[in-house]
């Protein structure tokens, strides 16, 4: 946690790269999850209007059609370039995997989402899209959608490992090290945990939280640094590299109002 910025199929052997078996290598039901973490980076003007109305009209529609969900929608708000993030879980690698054969069946998502699906070269509808595929930590196996009738901050937290072990013993310090239920006890409010499975930056994990304000979440970790658990913890010889966490960052997200998170 050494930096803040302010702002908002898959081989069954990849599946258990946190440990974990049974429920790891067949996510789905009561078993771990995986997410599909998308960030379109964009500029605005057109671009911001293309793609929101893309997000909003098109997919978000085509992915209930699916049966997926809840599905976050997000703007970052500070932390990262322009870009709108999208959540999408997944009970199965084969949901990951076909999701995108699957949307371009639906004449109803093509249509919708020509003007973004079928953008001019001379006026794209984003920059890049960036997209990642985690596997839900054993501890926080299923994804925990936030009370939507309140007023909300989110803020993804992003760490990067020095090491393939330090990286897979951090996780553990959270599964089974005890700083999850920390966070549960101070009042930090998690919404995901998720091991990035493919993506760029490895290895590393990404997690959400949710806050009422910025200054319950500053009460929140404050609450979280200064509890006599987390010191014990956080000493323990064992969890040495885990604690050197390189590239850790925080990117905070409003919720688009037609948000399922």
């Amino acid at each position: 946690m050494t930096r803040r910025d302010f702002l908002s199929t898959t081989p069954a052997a990849a599946l258990t790269l946190a440990g974990g078996t049974g429920a790891a290598q067949q996510p789905g039901g009561a078993g771990r999850q995986l997410y599909e973490l998308r960030r379109y980076r964009i500029r605005t003007g057109v671009m911001r209007d293309t793609t929101r109305a893309y997000l909003k009209d098109a997919l978000l529609p085509a992915l209930t059609r699916l049966g997926l969900g809840p599905i976050g929608m997000f703007d970052v708000t500070t932390g990262e370039p322009p870009t709108c993030v999208v959540l999408i879980p997944h009970a199965s690698a084969d949901s990951a995997v076909t999701l995108g054969r699957r949307l371009m069946a639906d004449a109803a998502y093509v249509k919708a989402g020509a003007p973004f699906l079928d953008a001019p070269a001379d006026r794209p509808a984003f920059d890049r899209v960036e997209s990642a595929l985690l596997l839900a930590f054993e501890g926080m196996p299923q994804l925990k959608a936030p009370d939507t009738s309140k007023p909300r901050l989110f803020e993804i937290r992003r760490y990067e490992a020095p090491s393939q072990v330090a990286g897979l013993k951090k996780i553990e310090m959270f599964d089974t090290g005890g700083e999850l239920a920390i966070f549960r006890k101070v009042g930090l409010t998690p919404v995901f945990f998720g091991q990035t499975l493919f993506g760029v930056r490895l290895p590393q994990f990404e997690y959400m939280l949710t806050y009422p304000s910025m200054a319950d979440r500053e009460q929140q970790w404050n609450a979280f640094r200064n509890d006599p658990d987390w010191k014990v913890l956080s000493q323990k010889e064992e969890y040495k590299d885990a604690a050197i966490m390189s590239g850790a960052t925080s990117t905070y997200l409003a919720p688009q109002p037609w948000s399922q998170i």
